[in-house]
């Protein structure tokens, strides 16, 4: 992982968890730890053009 990618993983875990990550580790295990942390998104609701 170069500066600039781990530099945002560590940007996302900030927001995420309001720290800094304790450890340095591989990125698939990042990502899943951050997907079942993160907030599930609203619905998404259809609207039409023309309401």
């Amino acid at each position: 992982m170069d500066y600039d990618v781990r530099q945002a993983w560590i940007e996302l875990w900030l927001a995420v968890f309001g720290e800094p990550p304790p450890i340095a580790s591989e990125t698939d295990l990042t990502a899943k730890i951050l997907i079942q942390h993160l907030p599930t998104p609203p619905p998404y609701e259809v609207k039409s053009r023309t309401e």
